[in-house]
């Protein structure tokens, strides 16, 4: 017996609707932190000046009386018009850096006048000029005793018009020496952009001479930064 076929009822599953999620609706990219401004930019520091090399100017010719012809750049004014100031003759001081010298006085005056000898050179004092530096070697022999000058040579600053300005160097039999002696002496007025002299000089009286020697000059003028 076949058994009578037994229909299951259908079940419909109910019909699920997938729920609709939106997605969460985002709004554009969140912005990021406000920019930070960047810093203002440093200014390059004032540019500093190449760094300044003060000028030193040596304001002398024939500075060591060795330049030819004898006595270049020199004016003397002789004791004796036939003996040359700027020169190697005997005796006296052999010259520190031969031959020459300048040798002034030697030869005795008389009783009413002295001898007197002088070399000069003229020469422009630069403009700006901050330091002016006399530097030589000297000597003296003398047949004087004692300390009374009777005998005196000089080294003087003149101006054009043959003014003293500033004595460097006062000498007198008294100074004598054994030889050569350095000689630095720094104007107290440099003079700047002025036509001046430098001026040796020397007078002997009527005995017991002296004589006064020079050599190796600098004359050296330096103008420094502003």
């Amino acid at each position: 017996i076949d058994a009578p076929a037994i229909d299951a009822p259908a079940i419909d599953a109910p019909a699920i609707d997938a729920a609709t999620i939106d997605a969460a609706t985002t709004d554009a990219p969140i912005d990021g932190p406000p920019p930070i401004d960047a810093p203002l930019p440093i200014d390059a520091p004032t540019p500093i000046d190449a760094a300044c090399t003060p000028t030193t100017t040596q304001l002398l010719t024939n500075a060591n009386f060795d330049a030819t012809p004898i006595g270049t750049g020199w004016t003397e004014t002789r004791i004796d018009p036939g003996s040359p100031l700027v020169t190697a003759e005997t005796p006296g001081l052999a010259a520190v850096s031969a031959p020459n010298r300048l040798w002034l006085g030697g030869i005795a005056g008389d009783l009413f006048s002295d001898a007197e000898d002088a070399a000069e050179q003229s020469f422009t004092i630069p403009a700006g000029t901050t330091t002016l530096v006399l530097r030589a070697q000297y000597g003296v022999l003398s047949a004087e005793t004692g300390t009374t000058p009777y005998d005196v040579g000089f080294v003087d600053l003149v101006s054009s018009a043959g003014v003293i300005l500033e004595t460097a160097q006062s000498l007198s039999n008294a100074n004598e020496t054994t030889g050569w002696v350095p000689l630095t002496y720094t104007f107290t007025n440099p003079r700047a952009g002025q036509v001046v002299k430098l001026r040796f000089s020397s007078a002997n009286d009527f005995s017991n001479i002296s004589s006064f020697f020079w050599d190796s000059l600098s004359l050296e003028a330096t103008v420094s930064c502003p």
